[in-house]
C-alpha cells in the first residue's frame, strides 16, 4: 500500500511492545522509529531496522514521524505527549489519559490549541463484536436501556504478585482491570451522573482491593453494575470471552449483560434476547445468536483507525474527552469506596 503512515513509539513496555507488532501487522502503517530511555529497548529498533532515539525532543527535531504513540508510564503522560502535540503530530496516548484529572485536561487543551488529533488506547472500542453491539443498540433493537451488568471476575496467580508495585495503590483490578470496562459501558450507554462503590481486601490481604463492587446511574436513568474480583475462579470477564488476546484462554461465555424494554443482549458469546409477538414473562423468550467474529485483530483495528485519522478520513473514535470522562468516574469510584457516600460527576 501507497503513502503508509509512519508511526512512532515511545515507551517499549508491555503495551508499547503490542503496539509494534500491531504496526507490522497493518497493511496502513510502518514503524518510523522508537523512543525509550532504556538501551535495552534497542533490540526492538534493530528488529525492525529503524531509528532509536533516548527521548522525544531529539525525535521531534532531527526526524518528525507522522504520528506517535505515547505508551509510557502514566505519570510521565502530560510530559510526553504535549511535546508531540505542541509540534503537530497526532498522538495515540495508551490508557488512562494520565495518572490525574488536572493534567489530563492540560493534554487535551494542548490537544485543541495546537489542533492536533488526540486518541486514547481504549482499544476494546475498535473490536468488532463491540462495534455490532453498538448498532444494535442504536437502532432501538433492544428499546429503552433499562439496566446492565458487567462482569470481571477472575484469578490472578501467586507469580502476578511478585511485581510489589500490584500489591500497592492503583495495583489492583480496579486500576488495571475496570478501567477498560468503564471506558466500555460508557461508550455504549452514554455519560455517568454518579457513582457509588464498594471495595474489599479481605481475601489477600494486599494494601490495595481485590474485589470491588460498582454502581453507575447514568443521565438517561439507566443503572449499571461493575462487579470485579481478581480473587475467584470464574470464566466470566472481558479478556476470557473476546478472544483479543491469545494468551487468553477462550470460555465462550459472556461478561457484558445490557437489557431493555424491547429485549437485551448479553457479549462476547453474542445473544440478542427477545418475545416474538406479546412482551411478558409469560411468554415463550427466543434468542439470536449472531456469529460475530472473535477478533484477535483489535490491536490493529486501532493502528489502522489512527492512519485514518492521520490521512483525515475520519475523527477519533477514543477522544481526549472520552479519556477524562473515564479518568473522573474512576476517580469518583476510589473518592465512594473510601466515603461510603454516591459521587456526582461533574
Amino acid at each position: 500500500m501507497r503513502n503508509k503512515v509512519k508511526i512512532a513509539v515511545v515507551g517499549i513496555g508491555l503495551m508499547g511492545n503490542q503496539h509494534l507488532k500491531a504496526i507490522h501487522l497493518s497493511k496502513k502503517a510502518t514503524l518510523h522509529s522508537i523512543v525509550d530511555i532504556s538501551d535495552k529497548s534497542r533490540i526492538h529498533a534493530k528488529k525492525f531496522k529503524v531509528p532509536f532515539y533516548k527521548n522525544s525532543n531529539n525525535l521531534i527535531k532531527e526526524n518528525k514521524p507522522d504520528a506517535v504513540i505515547v505508551a509510557t508510564p502514566n505519570q510521565f503522560h502530560e510530559k510526553h505527549t504535549s511535546s508531540f502535540l505542541k509540534a503537530g503530530i497526532p498522538t495515540l496516548l495508551e490508557k488512562p489519559i494520565s495518572d490525574n484529572i488536572t493534567s489530563a485536561k492540560k493534554i487535551i487543551s494542548n490537544a485543541k490549541k495546537n489542533r492536533t488529533p488526540l486518541l486514547i488506547g481504549y482499544h476494546r472500542r475498535h473490536n468488532d463484536i463491540v462495534s455490532n453491539v453498538k448498532n444494535k443498540i442504536e437502532k432501538g433493537k433492544i428499546g429503552k436501556i433499562v439496566s446492565a451488568n458487567v462482569m470481571c471476575w477472575l484469578y490472578k496467580h501467586k507469580e502476578y504478585y511478585k511485581e510489589k508495585w500490584r500489591t500497592k495503590k492503583g495495583g489492583g483490578p480496579l486500576g488495571i482491570n475496570l478501567v477498560h470496562d468503564i471506558d466500555m459501558i460508557c461508550y455504549l450507554l452514554g455519560t455517568v451522573k454518579y457513582v457509588q462503590a464498594s471495595t474489599s481486601n479481605s481475601i489477600r490481604k494486599h494494601q490495595v482491593e481485590d474485589t470491588a463492587i460498582v454502581n453507575l446511574i447514568f443521565k438517561s436513568g439507566t443503572m449499571c453494575t461493575l462487579n470485579v474480583s481478581d480473587t475467584i475462579v470464574a470464566p466470566w470477564s472481558y479478556e476470557l470471552t473476546a478472544g483479543e488476546n491469545p494468551a487468553y484462554p477462550i470460555t465462550n461465555q459472556s461478561a457484558y449483560y445490557i437489557g431493555g424494554t424491547k429485549g437485551s443482549i448479553q457479549f462476547p458469546n453474542y445473544k440478542y434476547w427477545y418475545n416474538k409477538s406479546e412482551r411478558s414473562w409469560w411468554k415463550p423468550i427466543f434468542y439470536k445468536y449472531e456469529n460475530s467474529k472473535l477478533s484477535r485483530f483489535t490491536l490493529i483495528n486501532q493502528i489502522n483507525h489512527l492512519c485514518d485519522v492521520v490521512q483525515k478520513k475520519t475523527t477519533p473514535k477514543v477522544s481526549g474527552y472520552d479519556g477524562l470522562q473515564s479518568l473522573k468516574i474512576f476517580d469518583a469510584i476510589v473518592k465512594s469506596a473510601k466515603s461510603g457516600k454516591k459521587i456526582k460527576i461533574n
